[in-house]
C-alpha cells in the first residue's frame, strides 16, 4: 500500500530531525536523509520541501508553532506590563520544556547549530511565532539589540548542552527547575549588565 504524501513529509521530517541533531545539520547529505526514510525517490525531499533551507524551516516551525501556543497563554498571565525578569523566565521555562522528549532534545540541539541564522527576529522560523516575535521586541527595547543576541545564543547553547547530557544519559549536576531558575537568572544579568 503506498504511503499517503503527509506521511512520507513527516516521517522525512522526523528523520531529518534526528539525523540533524545526531550527526550536524551540515554534515547529513539529503540522499542519507531520504534513504534512513525509506524513500526510493531521492528527490523526495526536494519535493517535500524545495531545499536545505526550507527543511529546516520547516523542522523548527513545526515544533516552534507548539512553543509559541504555550508562551502565549503564559504571557496573558503574567498581565500588561510583565518585567524582564518575568519575560525572561517565561522564554526559558518553554524552551527548556523540549527537553522532557527525545524529540525535542534534537530540537533545542538543531536551534543551537542555527543560532547565527536565527538572529534576525523579522525573518525565517521566528518571524512565524507571534508571541516570541513580541517578546524579543519588547526585550530589544529594554536592552539593546547585541544583548539581546547574547541572550538568545546563551540560552540555546546551555539548553543544547543540557539536551545532549540527557540524550548521552549523563548525570545533570541540577535539576531542571534549578536549571530554569539558573538560567533565567543568567539572561537577565546578560540582557541588564552594564552597557
Amino acid at each position: 500500500m503506498p504511503r499517503d504524501s503527509r506521511d512520507t513529509k513527516a516521517r522525512l521530517l522526523d528523520i531529518a530531525l534526528m539525523m540533524f541533531a545526531e550527526q550536524g545539520v551540515w554534515n547529513v547529505t539529503n540522499r542519507q536523509i531520504t534513504e534512513a526514510a525509506e524513500q526510493k525517490n531521492e528527490s523526495a525531499l526536494n519535493y517535500h520541501f524545495g531545499d536545505r533551507r526550507e527543511l529546516l524551516l520547516a523542522i523548527l516551525v513545526r515544533r516552534g508553532t507548539e512553543l509559541d501556543a504555550i508562551r502565549g497563554e503564559l504571557l496573558e498571565d503574567l498581565g500588561e506590563n510583565p518585567s524582564t525578569a518575568e519575560l525572561v523566565h517565561l522564554l526559558v521555562t518553554v524552551y527548556s520544556s523540549c527537553l522532557a522528549d527525545e524529540n525535542g532534545r534534537h530540537y533545542v540541539r538543531i536551534v543551537d547549530q542555527l543560532r547565527g541564522w536565527l538572529t534576525d527576529w523579522g525573518s525565517g522560523a521566528v518571524a512565524e511565532d507571534e508571541h516570541l516575535q513580541y517578546i524579543l521586541e519588547v526585550l530589544e527595547k529594554r536592552s539593546d539589540p547585541q544583548r539581546l543576541i547574547a541572550m538568545m545564543m546563551l540560552m540555546a547553547g546551555m539548553t543544547a548542552t543540557r539536551a545532549q547530557f540527557m540524550s548521552d544519559g549523563k548525570d545533570l549536576p541540577f535539576g531542571h527547575d534549578e536549571f530554569i531558575g539558573s538560567l533565567s537568572g543568567m539572561l537577565v544579568d546578560v540582557l541588564q549588565g552594564s552597557t
